[in-house]
């Protein structure tokens, strides 16, 4: 896939009358993305509920995400889906034309005012800015890194064993009662795995008390 930077540099740049009616898909695995203005002209216009009750069978709503990069940077937003369902949800392509970096470009038909009026950018980035301001931002950042790379999976913690004096406690439970453990114990002196065995320890003693 391209860099980030440019993606959204392209979909950003739409004041020339030939941009405002393409849409700019990347593909990503088995899957293709269109950002910002492109994923807006899926959602608003060939995946709306007019088109979307024309089909045979309703059709679920896009999912729209807002995010940031793993790496920072301004927000963006972007819909997904398989690349086998593109005529799914691109249903009125018009032209298609194939580029490098796994990049295709689909060239629809803008919907004509009803009014007499014509079709100006300024009409189209007020309909594009409010459509993407009412999208809320993720608190988990995207999984791709600035070169337009998928990121792998984080690694979850290895868990650690028991230290020798959470199962030495665990084993020989200090005298005075549940109360008494608990107040003595300090969390702080103690790895999270000790604390867990602490307290399944005291669960122990409390099972075999009731």
């Amino acid at each position: 896939m391209a860099k980030i930077a440019d993606v959204l540099a392209t979909e950003r740049n739409r004041q020339q009358p030939q941009e405002w009616n393409k849409i700019h898909l990347f593909q990503m695995g088995d899957f293709y993305r269109a950002y910002e203005w492109s994923a807006w002209l899926i959602v608003a216009i060939t995946y709306s509920d007019k088109v979307r009750h024309q089909q045979q069978g309703d059709r679920k709503p896009l999912k729209v995400s807002k995010k940031n990069l793993a790496s920072g940077g301004s927000d963006f937003c972007f819909v997904g889906f398989p690349i086998k369902s593109l005529e799914k949800f691109v249903p009125e392509r018009t032209d298609f034309t194939s580029t490098e970096e796994k990049h295709i470009v689909v060239t629809i038909q803008l919907p004509q005012p009803t009014d007499g009026t014509q079709v100006t950018y300024e009409r189209l980035h007020e309909a594009f800015q409010k459509w993407r301001d009412g999208i809320l931002l993720s608190a988990k950042p995207d999984n791709i890194d600035a070169e337009g790379n998928k990121l792998p999976p984080a690694k979850k913690p290895a868990k650690t064993a028991p230290t020798a004096a959470a199962q030495q406690q665990a084993a020989q439970p200090p005298p005075g009662g549940i109360l008494s453990q608990l107040l003595a114990y300090r969390l702080e002196m103690h790895t999270d795995n000790d604390n867990r065995q602490f307290i399944a320890s005291l669960q122990h003693q409390i099972a075999s008390i009731l």
